[in-house]
């Protein structure tokens, strides 16, 4: 067996062990969603289930980001644009997640127009789940979506009123999009590297996708945002 027969087994290898990992992790959510009753009359049961809730999407959202970060390695992750209502792209993903956010009590809103704009949806809504689960770690209560248009593209913000973030986590962050070592690798850096290079993977009439990340000015807390031109 050649040595590029033996990466196109693993690539199928890791794909299938990706998608059986992704169909059990689904029908756990599914068992999880299905205890309200039991719940609803104990507050301690009802915030274990949250956590369980949310544990199992951010394992879920790991088996993706590796899966896509190997495909992104090894120059086989193909970008597949089409035009895609922004607005009703962050209501799919969030539904996915409303019973973990009706859990936590956190509040959540969408501002903006819903712009219409050329993205490959699957990719996109992996990075906003990404970012999503980010804020709900967190938030305090709150967590807002901004989506603007710009003269080069669109921007979506996704904002939590928590305490923001140190200054040794932007900086770490700056250092990772610009392709610098990084001393401490966390499954964080791993998933704003993955937001990071789909981003990038949109381009459009020479523009480059980014992202960014701060504090927001209002609300003190975390700010991500991701730029598509």
């Amino acid at each position: 067996m050649t040595l590029d027969e033996k990466q196109l087994l693993f690539k199928d290898v890791i794909g299938a062990s990706v998608k059986d990992m992704r169909n059990s992790l689904g029908q756990v959510l599914y068992k999880l969603e299905e205890a309200p009753e039991f719940t609803g009359q104990n507050q301690q049961a009802s915030d274990a289930l949250a956590e369980a809730q949310y544990e199992v999407i951010r394992i879920e959202n790991v088996v993706n980001q590796l899966h896509g970060l190997y495909l992104l390695e090894n120059d086989s992750l193909a970008v597949q644009r089409q035009e895609t209502y922004l607005y009703e792209l962050v209501e799919d993903v969030v539904a996915n997640m409303g019973s973990l956010l009706q859990a936590k009590q956190i509040d959540f809103s969408i501002k903006g127009e819903d712009i219409c704009w050329y993205v490959d949806p699957y990719l996109l809504s992996c990075v906003l789940q990404i970012t999503l689960l980010n804020a709900i770690r967190y938030t305090k209560d709150r967590i807002a979506v901004s989506l603007s248009a710009h003269e080069n593209g669109t921007m979506i913000s996704v904002i939590d009123n928590g305490q923001g973030y140190p200054d040794s986590v932007l900086e770490s962050f700056q250092a990772l999009v610009a392709g610098e070592a990084v001393r401490h690798i966390s499954s964080q850096n791993t998933s704003w590297l993955y937001c990071e290079r789909i981003a990038a993977l949109h381009v459009n009439q020479g523009k480059q996708g980014y992202t960014r990340l701060s504090n927001d000015g209002a609300t003190g807390g975390g700010r991500i945002d991701i730029f598509l031109p």
